[in-house]
């Protein structure tokens, strides 16, 4: 197969399911299939593309209407002789769609981390039409697309994120670099900074802790457009000390497994790729009972799963896994095992591939 994997995203912009792409075009290369990555020039998939050795097209779409990226994007088609193009963002899926009309042989799917159409006329033609499947990484997604009734039966798939820890992950020492004593709880969690990830909700509970004199420290990976309203909120409730922003970190791994919980307060995810990646590590994780959290983790077996937007219900979680370490150590090494038999990378791939498969003409 000659898979062409789109990628339209904002250059600045960088989240699961850009790290998504480039594992499974890895895992599709290493098993003899032709892989190539469309996205903008300095953007920061094509720099994390270019450091993996993976083919790069210059291939993206500033709108649903971007004639020279169509026209490019033709070209690639014609030339690499594509037979697959797995799209991204809405507006790869739509250009891609007519291009295939003018491109005998190609397949386009549209793969959806997150719900991304709803039932609504402007999207019927171009997802029932024009494309020949949709894959997404949660259950929850894949039924309510199916609710709508404009699907035969498997064309919406579910493919879970897989995630396979390395060998050796060297701990971000958190307290020798902050200056923690041993009683610190040090918590961490990674994403965007916006409304979805509800970072308000977790600083909220940071200050909650504090005024109960609980020796807590939240960290948080991440940049976005809410940096600036969140750290003035921190500085408002005077948290400096106890609630830190790291800023764009480009490999998460050594603060997971520095950490002693990692926490994810989401309002809504698809298959949280930073909950994986914690999981995969061992780490006991206290996350919003939302969309994929809920088909990663069962509840109080491989970590704690609480109220999307309830502070109170984060402070409760996080109180209960904070005075047993006990209890923290089973949740991770539950949490490692599940993620090793149901989760992996080598499962996604297969999965991905037995998918692609069935659309060959």
């Amino acid at each position: 197969m000659r898979v062409l994997f789109l990628n339209s995203i904002g250059r600045k912009k960088w989240g699961g399911g850009e790290k998504w792409m480039l594992m499974a075009a890895e895992g599709l290369a290493a098993r003899g299939h032709e892989v190539l990555i469309g996205c903008a020039p300095g953007s920061i998939i094509r720099e994390n593309a270019q450091k993996k050795g993976l083919p790069l097209a210059h291939v993206h779409f500033k709108s649903d209407f971007d004639l020279p990226g169509f026209l490019r994007l033709l070209q690639v088609l014609r030339r690499r002789q594509i037979t697959h193009v797995i799209c991204g963002q809405n507006k790869d899926t739509k250009i891609a769609a007519v291009a295939a009309m003018l491109v005998p042989g190609v397949r386009v799917l549209a793969r959806h981390g997150l719900q991304l159409i709803a039932k609504k006329w402007k999207y019927k033609f171009i997802f029932t039409r024009c494309i020949h499947g949709i894959f997404t990484n949660s259950e929850t997604i894949r039924k309510e697309y199916q609710s709508y009734g404009w699907f035969p039966e498997g064309f919406v798939q579910v493919i879970h994120n897989g995630f396979t820890p390395p060998d050796e992950v060297e701990p971000f020492d958190f307290r020798a670099k902050y200056g923690l004593d041993k009683t610190a709880l040090v918590l961490f969690s990674a994403g965007r900074l916006a409304r979805q990830k509800g970072f308000d909700v977790m600083i909220e509970t940071a200050e909650q802790a504090r005024q109960d004199g609980y020796n807590w420290y939240f960290f948080v990976a991440g940049t976005g457009k809410l940096e600036r309203e969140l750290q003035q909120l921190v500085r408002q409730k005077q948290l400096e000390k106890h609630f830190i922003f790291l800023g764009f970190v480009e490999d998460v791994l050594p603060y997971v497994k520095g950490a002693d919980v990692f926490v994810l307060s989401s309002f809504y995810e698809g298959m949280p790729n930073a909950v994986m990646e914690a999981m995969g590590l061992g780490k006991c994780c206290v996350v919003t009972a939302v969309n994929g959290s809920t088909e990663l983790i069962r509840n109080e077996k491989e970590g704690l799963l609480i109220v999307a937007g309830d502070a109170d219900a984060l402070y409760r979680g996080l109180v209960k896994v904070a005075q047993s370490a006990e209890l923290r150590e089973s949740m991770g090494a539950n949490a490692s095992f599940r993620m090793r038999e149901v989760f992996s990378e080598r499962r996604m791939v297969n999965d991905l591939e037995a998918f692609l498969q069935s659309k060959m003409l």
